[in-house]
């Protein structure tokens, strides 16, 4: 039986090394194409906004801030979720709903439909200047109360 064994080791051992032996290594090496040339991109407008061209140049960082958070919330959409005072300040707290993020907001902070007049104790009062995109003859106020929960 072991001699068996060692045969059939052997033949496989004879086996496996002239498969090796067949193998030649290649000796055609494949050519690398030349490298690319960079060229200079050029962009012709053809009469289409240059994709490039920042779109907020010369606007102040704040401001950047302030008219994306004012163009976008409309103050029917806003929940108050609390006051803050802050260095004699009062600040509001409002979220877009239960799953948003709570924003801080002061006077004079601008919304796709109006801006806030006031921080009281308990409430803001916002001025509603537009309704649907259609501005209002008359400025209307909307105040926001911090409801108390019952237990």
């Amino acid at each position: 039986m072991r001699v068996l064994c060692l045969l059939l080791l052997g033949w496989a051992w004879l086996g496996l090394s002239g498969q090796e032996e067949e193998r030649k290594p290649a000796t055609d090496v494949l050519s690398v194409p030349p490298p690319l040339e960079s060229a200079p991109v050029l962009y012709t407008s053809e009469g289409r906004r240059d994709p490039f061209k920042d779109l907020l140049a010369g606007t102040d960082v704040a401001d950047k801030s302030s008219t994306a958070k004012g163009r976008q919330v409309s103050i029917d959409d806003l929940i108050l979720i609390g006051i803050i005072r802050a260095k004699g300040k009062l600040y509001a707290l409002v979220t877009t709903g239960p799953q948003g993020f709570p924003h801080r907001i002061q006077p004079g902070d601008k919304f796709a439909d109006g801006y806030v007049l006031s921080v009281g104790e308990s409430s803001v009062t916002f001025r509603k200047t537009t309704d649907r995109g259609v501005r209002l003859p008359q400025p209307r106020d909307v105040i926001k109360e911090i409801s108390q929960e019952e237990p």
